[in-house]
């Protein structure tokens, strides 16, 4: 994050007043729903529907991301306006390289979760009839946890390969008193480390861009299966004026997630680009930005559409009034 104390920039980016003034109230409002949506699962409120085991591991996984996600919010802030200007460039270099790296992959990985929710609710709705889905049903609990697992993996290695290139990068500009040889030894080694770096952003790209596609995919399908369920039963005179809201609700749910993983998906990917090639948000201030809008839309839509935090906030507001 290359911020400037005066506040002035000579690239396009964002101001850190502007950035604290939108992330501050989205991540403290999301931290607490998040906390409320932990206390939830933990302590399930009476008369709530009970989730399925599966379905339990990716909500508390979207929830812990949208937490970390908001939390990282908060420590740019603090960053950026109270321990930028007063600890060493390598020391700020590391740290922002740190919250970057975290506040990326976190938000990959909740795209990744409710891809993976999106194809479990697909697998249980939409009957399956060709065989490829009719065994990605049997085995959908070994897929998703598979999934899972290589998601962690794969993160791990982007973040040790981006933070080692911030720690070479250090090394190579405080080298001044070094001899030839160690110089070119470092020049060699940010070189590598630069290669590493390119090849796991690019592999990054192209399976976020699988998620995304793989997510509208499966968004569109149940979307129209539901809507096709919904107009079969109002002509058949079986349908009920709550079954309908039901189904309406869900197709509401699905729709907006999709749209947000799809709106941030592209935003950050034209940011990455465009900062990687042209220096446009150079600080990062607007790629977290659109990270945290895209969290916060997340939290807001869980709250709504899951029956659990639903039924939760009615029991607290009963017990308020």
């Amino acid at each position: 994050m290359d911020y400037n104390s005066s506040g002035s920039y000579f690239l396009i980016s964002m101001s850190a007043k502007s950035f604290a003034a939108v992330n501050v109230p989205l991540s403290a409002t999301g931290i607490l729903l998040n906390v409320f949506f932990v206390f939830c699962m933990i302590f399930p409120p009476q008369g709530a529907e009970l989730l399925k085991p599966l379905l339990k591991v990716l909500l508390g996984s979207l929830v812990g991301c949208n937490t970390a996600i908001h939390v990282c919010g908060c420590l740019i802030v603090y960053y950026v306006f109270v321990i930028h200007d007063v600890i060493l460039d390598w020391l700020a270099l590391v740290i922002s390289g740190l919250i970057v790296n975290v506040m990326m992959y976190t938000m990959m990985t909740s795209v990744t979760c409710c891809q993976w929710m999106n194809m479990f609710y697909f697998c249980q709705i939409v009957p399956p009839q060709h065989p490829f889905f009719i065994w990605f049903k049997k085995n959908i609990r070994a897929l998703i946890y598979s999934g899972l697992i290589f998601n962690v993996v794969l993160y791990v290695f982007g973040m040790t390969a981006d933070v080692a290139y911030a720690i070479v990068q250090v090394k190579f500009y405080n080298a001044d008193n070094v001899s030839s040889a160690m110089r070119n030894e470092l020049v060699n080694s940010v070189a590598l480390n630069h290669d590493i770096k390119l090849v796991n952003f690019l592999s990054r790209v192209l399976l976020f861009l699988l998620s995304v596609c793989v997510m509208l995919v499966s968004s569109f399908a149940t979307v129209l299966y539901l809507w096709r369920h919904m107009k079969n039963l109002e002509e058949s005179g079986v349908s009920s004026p709550r079954l309908q809201r039901q189904i309406k609700v869900i197709i509401t749910s699905i729709l907006i997630q999709a749209t947000l993983n799809f709106l941030c998906s592209v935003a950050v990917l034209i940011d990455e680009i465009l900062s990687e090639y042209t220096g446009v948000d150079s600080d990062g201030l607007i790629l977290f930005t659109i990270i945290s809008l895209y969290s916060f839309g997340t939290t807001i839509n869980m709250g709504i559409t899951q029956s659990l935090f639903r039924q939760g906030a009615v029991n607290v507001l009963q017990k308020l009034q």
